[in-house]
C-alpha cells in the first residue's frame, strides 16, 4: 500500500503537465486548430468554419478548468479573429491563413511547456529582424522600415502565444523595444543609439526563444527525485532494520531456552 502511495506520489510531481493535459482532452483541441488550419490553406474555408464552430462548443466545456484569464483571453481574441478570417469574404488569403496559424501556435502553447511550435518560428523571426541591423548599418532608412514590416508581420504570429507560456519579463521588453521603434523618436536618434537599441533588442529576443524554462525545471526535477528516492532509502532502511532486531530478539529468546 505504501509502495503504491509513493508512486502516485513520485507520477504527480514529475508529470504534472500531462495529467493535467489528458484531464482537459486538450489533444482533441489542439488537433482541431491544426486541422482548421490545412483546411484554410486548401481554400476549403466553410470546413474549416465548422471545425472552428465545433473547437469553441468544446472549449467551453472545460473552460472553467483554466485558471489562467490570460489563457482564456488570449484563446478567445486568436479564436474569433480565426473564425472571422474563414467567414469574410473579402479578407486575403495570406491573411486567412496567418489569422488560423496564429490560433493554431496559441492553442498549443496552453499545453507545451517547454518545446513549443512557436519556438520553431526562431529562425523566421530572427531572419527579418537581422535585415533590420543590416539596414542599420547601411543607414538605409527605406529599407530598414521594410525589413521592419516584415518582422512585426512574423513576430506578430507567436505574440499571443509567447504571452501563454513565455517568461512575463522578457516578453514585456520585447513589447517595449518594438514600441520604441515604432515611436517617430527612434528616428531622431544618433545611429549609434539606434544600433545599441538594436544589439540589445536581439539578447532580449535570443532570451525569449531560449529553453530557459526546461533548464531551470531539471534542478527542481533532481531535487525532487533524490529527496523521494532518499525518502525511500530511509525508509527501506528502517524497515530492514526492525526486521533485523526482531530476527535477533527471537534468537536471544531461543538461546535461553
Amino acid at each position: 500500500m505504501r509502495i503504491r502511495l509513493v508512486a502516485m506520489f513520485i507520477m504527480i510531481c514529475l508529470f504534472p503537465y500531462t495529467v493535467y493535459a489528458n484531464g482537459l482532452e486538450w489533444d482533441k483541441l489542439d488537433q482541431i486548430s491544426d486541422e482548421a488550419l490545412q483546411l484554410t490553406k486548401n481554400a476549403r474555408l466553410q470546413e474549416a468554419k465548422q471545425l472552428l464552430e465545433y473547437f469553441e462548443q468544446q472549449f467551453s466545456l472545460f473552460r472553467e478548468d483554466i485558471h489562467s484569464m490570460d489563457v482564456i483571453y488570449v484563446l478567445t481574441a486568436t479564436h474569433e479573429e480565426a473564425l472571422k478570417a474563414v467567414s469574410v469574404s473579402s479578407v486575403p488569403m495570406e491573411q486567412r491563413v496567418n489569422q488560423l496559424t496564429q490560433f493554431r501556435l496559441a492553442v498549443d502553447a496552453v499545453q507545451a511547456k517547454h518545446q513549443p511550435l512557436w519556438k520553431e518560428m526562431k529562425f523566421a523571426v530572427m531572419s527579418a529582424f537581422e535585415s533590420m541591423k543590416q539596414a542599420m548599418e547601411q543607414e538605409d532608412e527605406q529599407l530598414f522600415q521594410q525589413a521592419f514590416h516584415q518582422f512585426l508581420q512574423r513576430y506578430q504570429l507567436i505574440e499571443p502565444s509567447v504571452k501563454i507560456n513565455a517568461d512575463r519579463e522578457q516578453v514585456q521588453r520585447v513589447s517595449a523595444h518594438i514600441s520604441l521603434l515604432e515611436a517617430p523618436a527612434f528616428r531622431q536618434l544618433h545611429a549609434t543609439e539606434r544600433m545599441k537599441e538594436l544589439r540589445q533588442m536581439e539578447e532580449d529576443l535570443q532570451a525569449l526563444f531560449a529553453d530557459e524554462k526546461k533548464e531551470r525545471a531539471l534542478p527542481s526535477l533532481w531535487w525532487v527525485m533524490t529527496s523521494i528516492g532518499g525518502m525511500i532509502i530511509m525508509t527501506l532502511t528502517y524497515v530492514g532494520w526492525r526486521k533485523y532486531r526482531g530476527e535477533m530478539e527471537r534468537r536471544m529468546v531461543r538461546d535461553k531456552q
